[in-house]
């Protein structure tokens, strides 16, 4: 199954066939609309994520010896490695996120429901976390999909009711 989509960089149409372009870009396929339609308004993009149903583990070094009760408590957590002063664990990352970076600083009088706006190095970048667990447990994987899903669809009917950018 293809999650990908292919997006003209001159026009912003999505592409059947990346050879019938010279320059394309890649976009997860839920957001791929979205993200036509920001480009083709002047809400130029740099990256962008739908958010994934992903169950992994970072890797954490040197972390305070002092914490190491409370981290052994954490059912989200394996301790790896104890040291004198500190140890070196893993965390499961428990969400994902849709989220869209900017090539630059634009003020949105509101924003989709359920997304965050954050500025740096004058870049904008709206972001919707979606988590992999809840008070129950954990979802299933049909659920966090669902909720990727209308997190895509809500961004999409947002940019539809956007102006056009100046």
């Amino acid at each position: 199954m293809d999650h990908n989509s292919i997006i003209d960089k001159t026009t912003f149409d999505i592409c059947k066939h990346a050879e019938d372009h010279k320059d394309v870009f890649i976009c997860d396929k839920e957001i791929a609309e979205a993200i036509s339609l920001l480009n083709k308004k002047g809400y130029v993009t740099y990256a962008s994520c739908s958010g994934h149903y992903k169950i992994e583990f970072y890797e954490w070094f040197d972390e305070d010896i002092n914490k190491l009760e409370e981290f052994k408590n954490n059912p989200r957590i394996i301790i790896k490695n104890i040291k004198e002063n500190s140890f070196d664990y893993w965390s499961e990352v428990d969400k994902t996120q849709v989220y869209v970076l900017f090539k630059k600083q634009y003020d949105f009088a509101n924003l989709p429901e359920g997304f965050i706006e954050e500025t740096s190095d004058n870049r904008t970048s709206l972001s919707c976390p979606i988590y992999f667990y809840d008070k129950s447990g954990k979802k299933k994987r049909d659920i966090v999909e669902k909720e990727i899903k209308q997190k895509c669809n809500i961004l999409k009917k947002w940019v539809e009711q956007l102006p056009k950018e100046r």
